[in-house]
């Protein structure tokens, strides 16, 4: 996927942070001048007209630095279950 020889970036969904092929999905530039991208309706709804928190959702996928926490979490309970 080049351009007059540039590699196009593929955009990533500011709700549940999936990147996405281009030409699918909504890219929404707000008055100030952010860029919000949405890979689906769904995201778009979740996130605008329903306010929803994506950390909160639970068919979005967790991101990285939330599924190192959750084994840090994991480790930490089972080190506190040995030494007791």
């Amino acid at each position: 996927m080049e351009k007059g020889g540039q590699e196009t970036k593929m955009p990533r969904c500011s709700f549940c942070k999936q990147n996405y092929e281009f030409p699918r999905g909504l890219t929404l530039v707000l008055n100030d001048g952010n860029i919000i991208y949405f890979c689906s309706g769904k995201c778009r709804k979740n996130m605008l007209h329903l306010r929803r928190d994506n950390k909160k959702v639970n068919w979005v996928r967790k991101s990285d630095f939330s599924e190192t926490e959750a084994e840090n979490e994991k480790k930490e309970v089972s080190s506190g279950l040995k030494q007791a």
